[in-house]
């Protein structure tokens, strides 16, 4: 019995002595990996320390690049600050919320801090392109790149990802003056958004003020508006033919309570858009209907532009269903070729499952977004249809 023991503990010892050696090998990444590749000014620490496999599983894995999980719960098992800031935040960041650290970031190494993929706002630009202007002035942090002077990059308390809100980001860098408190109307400056009137990224003066102008503002007449009245009233004194377009079944007046609903939406000092309304008009809807946001982001197919709801829905009042501009047919506003060889839709083709006549949004969720092509409701190859065409 003691002969066989020994012989098993040798062949253990053999079996050992034969797979140290493949072991060795098998980390040995830069074997087939080229090493320059995994080179530059700021390295990760797991690359610099050849720790491989500490991210990648040497053999299989169910993730790409063999990553031993998924990209953001690996990247937390180190990062546990990043991972408390998205947990504490209400708004993520897109690629933080899919899950792509590596969107920005190189897993390697990188000539950037914090392994950025590029420098600056080169890196923001990747994505919001729109953002990339040329202004008679620029805010300083815009035209040096430096978005993250404002904005954090994984996560805030709102979809701008703003470091803070109202005027404590502003006073982060410029002074609370006497001065400027008097060209404020000696308002306390703490309780005001300077973003409502200044863009934080440039404008045609020095003080960076929205493009468009409210009259009384623009001539220097305050008064006319900040009287001992500071409901609706003030704005129907000039507006009052603005009052027909909420005298709709389904309107907008109720959204402020007992305050004045104009200034719900619209600046009374100065806006991107006529009407004194922000460039992005979807800002504005996401404070009531954060709900719709949500749903959108989490879908993969949405319709194009849709933060810019004032394409599809009247913005005081209609008497249509979702305040949509011109009902049902607000599709055929850009999609008028569809006419000609579409599903049949109205009066003569009625929805099996309600009765209710047939139109685009029947098949295509165009507000909310879908997982499946086109934002159709359900899969075009069978799913949808079947609901209707259950004999097929």
């Amino acid at each position: 019995m003691s002969r066989i023991k020994q012989l098993l503990k040798i062949s253990s010892l053999l079996l050992c002595l034969l797979i140290l050696p493949v072991l060795s090998f098998a980390v040995d990444c830069f074997e087939c990996h080229n090493p320059t590749d995994f080179k530059g000014r700021v390295v990760h620490a797991p690359v610099a320390k050849k720790a491989c496999l500490s991210c990648h599983g040497p053999h299989v894995s169910r993730h790409e690049k063999l990553l031993l999980g998924k990209e953001t719960e690996l990247c937390f098992t180190c990062h546990k600050e990043v991972a408390k800031t998205v947990a504490d935040s209400p708004m993520l960041h897109a690629p933080v919320r899919d899950g792509q650290c590596s969107a920005c970031h190189d897993p390697h190494a990188s000539e950037q801090g914090n392994l950025l993929k590029k420098a600056g706002g080169a890196l923001c630009f990747d994505c919001h392109a729109d953002a990339q202007k040329s202004y008679k002035v620029s805010h300083p942090p815009f035209s040096k790149g430096q978005c993250n002077a404002c904005h954090a990059p994984h996560g805030g308390s709102d979809q701008r990802l703003l470091k803070e809100t109202g005027s404590a980001l502003c006073f982060g860098c410029h002074s609370s003056t006497k001065a400027l408190q008097g060209k404020h109307l000696d308002m306390d400056l703490r309780q005001v958004d300077c973003l409502s009137c200044h863009h934080p990224h440039g404008g045609d003066s020095r003080i960076l003020l929205r493009s468009i102008s409210h009259k009384p503002f623009a001539e220097g007449k305050c008064k006319t508006c900040h009287s001992s009245t500071m409901g609706v009233e003030v704005c129907l004194n000039c507006h009052k033919q603005v009052l027909d377009s909420f005298n709709k079944v389904h309107n907008h007046l109720g959204i402020a309570g007992n305050g004045n609903p104009c200034v719900a939406c619209h600046d009374p000092h100065v806006g991107d858009l006529p009407g004194l309304l922000p460039a992005n008009v979807g800002t504005l809807c996401r404070d009531c209907h954060a709900d719709t946001f949500e749903r959108r982001e989490k879908n993969l197919h949405g319709h194009g532009g849709w933060n810019q709801c004032s394409d599809c829905h009247q913005l005081h009042g209609s008497d249509g269903v979702a305040m949509l501009i011109n009902g049902n047919n607000v599709c055929a506003e850009c999609h008028e070729q569809h006419k000609g060889f579409t599903h049949p839709i109205g009066d003569d083709a009625l929805d099996p499952r309600n009765g209710q006549p047939m139109d685009c949004l029947t098949c295509h969720n165009a507000n909310d977004g879908s997982m499946y092509r086109y934002y159709l409701r359900g899969s075009g190859e069978r799913g949808l249809c079947v609901q209707c065409h259950q004999s097929y």
